[in-house]
């Protein structure tokens, strides 16, 4: 089947079916995701306040966000399974044109709620349903990006390029609450949700425009249906790696909502003071895992398996600090550990899931694999809010910190995961990246 896309504009100086990280492929992939991860990060950095100017109760922040990510975990694998239908890039550029319009839909409503012309119920409902277009079609980048990546490496390349995309979002969330706080103290709070959705939308046109793409569609498979993307989920070689990657999916969205309230009554900060504070963890936690996953992950040379192991164990290790630590450089470095396990955890789990299936079920598996990276957050509020009301503020880590254990014993001893790590090729399976 012959390639429908636009030509290259320079086809001599980019080859579309080159490997990744040898032309402009990766780079773009990166932006996509780098755009998306500071986007998600500002808009958590400026929803408090507004939920607070807009007169909305604190815990409609976290309920905004639940509902994304549950759409978010429902429509993964789809657009996943789509992509092997019809190609990653048109999949990938959706994703990103559907988030920008999600963000320029959360600051309109907002606008109107500032204003007066929204208020109470209807408010908070519109919010919700502006966030949940993220979930519902932005979700179709991630799975069509990992997607891609899979498509161009090979087996012992895929883990650290996968990487390389967790990297690319854990840098805009590293910086993406300085420059929110830069941009909001002069231009106001809904300036850089704004600001987001116009690059969102610039790098939506970018991948559909010069993302090259000239693998055909896998076109000769039978057409499938939900039923076969959420049946691979029961397949002994992909449900090791779900299983963990819903565990540190829980462990991600209790960790994040919890540290922002931690810091402030363990610190007694509150207003201004706090606000530093909390976003100054949250960029230690970001660069830390960054710094693994661009410095340290390429040296280690380990498995799945054995990055599974070691990422979830820091994890646990960061939250115990973090559970007794009463000062700012305390709580740093409990992050920075925190950031230390998840750069190694997160590629482990989703190079793996990758690595155990065939080419065709690419596009299937990294639907499950963003799904399940987002189902903890449907569970979030009610682990961490609710738990740190009722019971107190160390109870929702104690949770955390028993979950990551059994985590760890997981990782050393399933056999699902020993089955996937070798699965048997395809013999269709290509050798080469194409």
């Amino acid at each position: 089947m012959a390639d429908t896309q636009p030509p290259l504009p320079d086809p001599s100086r980019a080859d579309p079916n080159a490997p990744i990280g040898r032309n402009r492929q990766f780079r773009l992939l990166f932006v996509c995701l780098l755009v998306i991860g500071a986007g998600n990060s500002m808009l958590l950095a400026v929803a408090p306040p507004l939920v607070r100017e807009l007169q909305l109760p604190d815990s409609s922040v976290g309920w905004i966000f639940s509902l994304s990510a549950l759409l978010w975990v429902l429509m993964s694998p789809g657009w996943g399974r789509l992509s092997d239908r019809t190609g990653r890039r048109p999949i990938a550029a959706f994703g990103l044109a559907a988030y920008a319009v999600s963000m320029a839909s959360f600051g309109f409503v907002i606008m109107l709620g500032l204003g007066g012309i929204l208020a109470g119920f209807w408010l908070f409902v519109w919010l919700m349903l502006a966030r949940a277009i993220f979930g519902a079609f932005g979700s179709a980048s991630s799975p069509a990006a990992q997607a891609y990546i899979a498509d161009r490496t090979t087996r012992m390349e895929r883990t650290e390029h996968l990487a390389g995309l967790t990297a690319a979002f854990a840098l805009g969330q590293a910086f993406g609450p300085g420059i929110c706080s830069a941009l909001a103290a002069v231009f106001g709070l809904v300036f850089p949700i704004w600001l987001v959705a116009v690059l969102a939308a610039a790098a939506a046109f970018a991948i559909w425009r010069y993302l090259p793409e000239n693998t055909p569609p896998q076109t000769e498979r039978p057409k499938s249906d939900w039923r076969e993307s959420l049946g691979l989920m029961n397949d002994r070689r992909l449900s090791g790696y779900l299983i963990f990657g819903f565990g540190l999916s829980i462990v991600a969205g209790v960790t994040v909502q919890v540290f922002g309230l931690f810091t402030m009554d363990r610190l007694g900060a509150s207003g201004v003071e706090g606000n530093g504070l909390i976003s100054a963890g949250f960029m230690v936690n970001a660069l830390a895992l960054l710094a693994t996953q661009m410095a340290v992950l390429p040296r280690l040379k380990l498995g799945p398996r054995g990055l599974m192991s070691w990422g979830a164990g820091l994890l646990a290790l960061g939250v115990g600090v973090q559970i007794i630590a009463n000062s700012l450089p305390a709580l740093l470095v409990a992050q920075a550990i925190q950031g230390l396990g998840a750069g190694l955890a997160r590629p482990g789990f989703a190079g793996g899931a990758s690595v155990a299936v065939r080419p065709e079920e690419q596009g299937a598996a990294a639907g499950l694999v963003v799904a399940a990276n987002g189902a903890g957050f449907v569970f979030s509020p009610l682990i961490g809010g609710v738990v740190y009301e009722r019971v107190g503020m160390n109870a929702p880590l104690i949770i955390t910190l028993a979950l990551l254990i059994a985590m760890v014993i997981f990782a050393l001893r399933s056999r699902r995961l020993r089955d996937a790590v070798t699965p048997e090729p395809s013999p269709t399976e290509p050798t080469t990246p194409s």
